[in-house]
C-alpha cells in the first residue's frame, strides 16, 4: 500500500510540472486523494477571504462531477464559521479526520453538513479535511474527502494512516493553487500596468485623447467577428490577449515626442504669433514713415493693403489641408519681401524656418518635424524592448513597433516588405489608419464619415500600402459599430 501511494505521490508530482491546465490538474489531484482513500465524495474549496468557494466537487454515488471556470458549481460559497467543518479546518489551520458528522461532538458544530445534506440529498458520513496553505502560510484553500468505503461499499472512518498522504497532496495542490495565484497576478500587473502607460500617452496629447482605446475596441469586435464566420483566421484567446496588448502598447514611443510637434495643429504652430507681431510691426513702422514724410499716403494705403492680403494669405494657408503651387508660389513672394527692422537691418517677412513651414504642401509638419514624429515607432522598440514578456507575448514589441510599415515597401522604421509583414500587423495598420481617419477628438479636422475612411483605405490598397483581404474582412465586421 505505502508503495503504491508513494507512486501516486511521484505521479502527481510529474503532473505538477507537465499539465498547463490548471483546472483538470486540480482536478487530477483530487480524484487521486479519493482513489488512495476509496472515499465517495470529494471537494476542493477556494478561499476568497470572506468564504470558502466550491472550485471542484465529486460524488461518485450520484455521478455528480462539477468545477472549474467552465463548469461551475452552482451552491452557495460556506461561510466562515464553526457550523462547517471545512470552515473550521481553515481557521483552525489543521487536519480534521471525524468518524461520523451525525454522532454527538461537543468540539465541532456539525449542522453545516447536515444542512448541505438536504440540500443535495446526500448522506454525509465520514470526513477528512486538510487545509491547504501557500508559501507564507496563508490559507488558500480545503481538500476536503467525504464517505471513505470498504471493499463492500460500506460506509467507513478515515484512516490515521492516510492522514500524511492526504495533507501531502493538500500541499502540492497548495503550490499549483498558489502557482496559479502568482501567475494570474503577475499578468494582471502587466495588464494594469500597461493600460496605464496607455492612457498616459493619450492623456498627452487631445489627438490622441480615445486613439488607442479605440483601436482596442475596434480589435476585440474584429476578433469576435472571425469567431462568428468561423473561417480559416481565428484567434485563441491567448492571441488574442496578445495582439491587443500590442495594440494597447504600439503608440508608446510617442512619450518622447515634444509636444510641440505632437500638437503641432497648423504650419506655423507656435512660430505664428512671431509671424503676427513681426507683420503687425510691419505696419507700425509704415505708419512712422508716413508720419515723418518718407511715405506719400498712396503709399501707405499701398503698404497697409499689401500687409492686409498677405496677412490674410498667411493665415488661411497656414490651416489649409493642402496646398497648390500657386499659393506656394505667392508665399515664397511674401516671405522675400523686405523691411527695415528699429535696428536699422533689413530683414526679410519671413524667416527661413518660417518659410519651411509655410511651404509643407499637404499636412502640418516639415520634412524634420515629421522624421521626429516618426520616430516614435523606433522608441516604441527600444522600450519595448526593455520588457521581459512571457513567452505567450512574443510578438508584442514586433508588432507594436511594425504598425507603419506598408506592404510596398514605403513604410516606416525598416521599409519590411509584403513577405516580412505578418498578419496581426497589417490588421494593427489598418485599425490605426480607421480610426486616425474617423476620430472624433481631433481638435483640428472634423471625423471622417466610415464610408470616406473606407474609401481611403481601398485606395491605400491599390497602392499596394494595406492588405485588401483582411481590409474586406474588417468592413464586413462593421467593427466600428456600438454593439446592442
Amino acid at each position: 500500500m505505502n508503495e503504491i501511494r508513494i507512486d501516486k505521490l511521484l505521479e502527481i508530482g510529474i503532473a505538477l510540472s507537465r499539465e498547463k491546465d490548471g483546472d483538470k490538474l486540480l482536478g487530477l489531484i483530487l480524484r487521486e486523494a479519493m482513489e488512495m482513500t476509496s472515499c465517495d465524495g470529494g471537494t476542493l474549496y477556494i478561499y476568497d477571504g470572506e468564504s470558502l468557494r466550491f472550485h471542484i466537487m465529486i460524488t461518485r454515488s450520484m455521478h455528480f462531477y462539477k468545477g472549474g471556470k467552465n463548469d461551475p458549481v452552482d451552491l452557495p460559497p460556506v461561510p466562515m464559521k464553526r457550523s462547517h467543518v471545512c470552515a473550521c479546518s481553515a481557521m483552525e489551520k489543521k487536519l480534521i479526520n471525524i468518524a461520523d458528522v451525525y454522532e454527538h461532538n461537543e468540539y465541532y458544530d456539525f449542522s453545516g453538513p447536515k444542512n448541505y445534506d438536504k440540500m443535495t440529498g446526500y448522506h454525509t458520513q465520514s470526513m477528512l479535511v486538510v487545509p491547504m496553505e501557500d508559501d507564507n502560510g496563508d490559507v488558500i484553500g480545503v481538500l476536503q474527502l467525504i464517505n471513505a468505503q470498504d471493499e463492500g461499499g460500506n460506509t467507513i472512518p478515515f484512516e490515521k494512516g492516510y492522514e500524511k498522504v492526504i495533507a501531502s497532496l493538500a500541499s502540492q495542490t497548495a503550490i499549483c493553487l498558489t502557482n496559479r495565484k502568482h501567475s494570474v497576478e503577475i499578468m494582471e500587473l502587466l495588464d494594469s500596468f500597461v493600460r496605464v502607460m496607455s492612457t498616459a500617452i493619450d492623456a498627452r496629447t487631445p489627438y490622441n485623447a480615445n486613439h488607442t482605446k479605440n483601436m482596442v475596441r475596434y480589435g476585440k469586435r474584429f476578433i469576435n467577428y472571425l469567431r462568428r464566420k468561423n473561417g480559416d483566421w481565428q484567434f485563441t484567446e491567448q492571441q488574442e490577449k496578445e495582439f491587443l496588448m500590442a495594440v494597447w502598447l504600439h503608440d508608446i514611443g510617442k512619450l518622447v515626442i515634444p509636444l510641440d510637434v505632437m500638437d503641432k495643429e497648423t504650419r506655423l504652430g507656435k512660430r505664428q504669433k512671431d509671424v503676427e507681431y513681426r507683420l503687425e510691426k510691419i505696419a507700425l513702422l509704415d505708419e512712422l514713415a508716413f508720419a515723418r514724410g518718407k511715405l506719400t499716403k498712396t503709399e501707405l494705403e499701398e503698404k497697409r493693403a499689401q500687409l492686409a492680403e498677405s496677412r490674410e494669405l498667411i493665415l488661411s494657408a497656414n490651416k489649409a489641408g493642402f496646398l497648390p503651387d500657386e499659393t506656394l508660389e505667392k508665399i515664397k513672394k511674401i516671405a522675400a519681401l523686405t523691411f527695415t527692422d528699429t535696428d536699422g537691418v533689413e530683414k526679410t517677412w519671413l524667416t527661413e524656418e518660417e518659410l519651411t513651414c509655410m511651404s509643407i504642401r499637404k499636412g502640418t509638419l516639415s520634412d524634420g518635424e515629421r522624421k521626429i514624429m516618426q520616430s516614435h515607432v523606433e522608441m516604441t522598440e527600444k522600450f519595448l524592448n526593455e520588457v521581459h514578456f512571457p513567452k505567450q507575448y512574443s510578438g508584442v514589441t514586433r508588432w507594436a513597433s511594425s504598425h507603419h510599415e506598408l506592404l510596398n515597401g514605403k513604410g516606416y522604421p525598416r521599409h519590411l516588405s509584403q513577405d516580412d509583414i505578418e498578419k496581426e500587423v497589417r490588421l494593427l495598420s489598418i485599425l490605426d489608419i480607421f480610426d486616425a481617419l474617423t476620430a472624433r477628438d481631433r481638435p483640428y479636422k472634423p471625423p471622417m464619415p466610415v464610408p470616406k475612411a473606407m474609401f481611403v483605405l481601398e485606395d491605400m490598397v491599390k497602392f499596394g500600402e494595406l492588405d485588401g483581404e483582411i481590409l474586406k474582412l474588417f468592413e464586413e465586421s462593421k467593427a466600428w459599430e456600438e454593439e446592442e
